[in-house]
């Protein structure tokens, strides 16, 4: 069964076009719309991962150190299981500023078409 155009997205697509008009060279709040999102996509990635990386390192700071080693210095296989949890996490941060000039860059592409398309 096919949807037809009365449901709800044909009629938000038809007020859309007439309130603001279909994207285009001069479609400028829905250009701005697309670069404001990708700004904000940015600054919840680099807030997330800042409150994801404080929160971690409550953790380990509440952990007692005195389990993680045993007498003789020797790590305990609790004390392996916290390094590998540690060396994952790090290894997944890493990827973070990767994510966030992967998402700038669109940015900045989308900008340079924007300015092309009004030439």
């Amino acid at each position: 069964m096919r949807l037809k155009d009365t449901n709800v997205v044909g009629v938000a697509r038809r007020y859309a076009e007439k309130t603001v008009g279909t994207p285009g060279p001069n479609a400028g709040p829905v250009r701005r719309a697309a670069n404001a999102s990708q700004i904000i996509s940015v600054v919840v990635i680099g807030v997330v991962a800042l409150v994801g990386i404080l929160i971690f390192g409550q953790i380990y700071e509440a952990i007692p150190m005195e389990v993680l080693e045993d007498d003789e210095g020797d790590p305990t296989q609790y004390g392996q299981s916290v390094d590998s949890l540690v060396d994952g996490f790090g290894g997944a941060m890493e990827l973070v500023p990767i994510v966030l000039l992967v998402i700038i860059a669109a940015l900045v592409i989308g900008v340079v078409q924007r300015m092309r398309m009004n030439r």
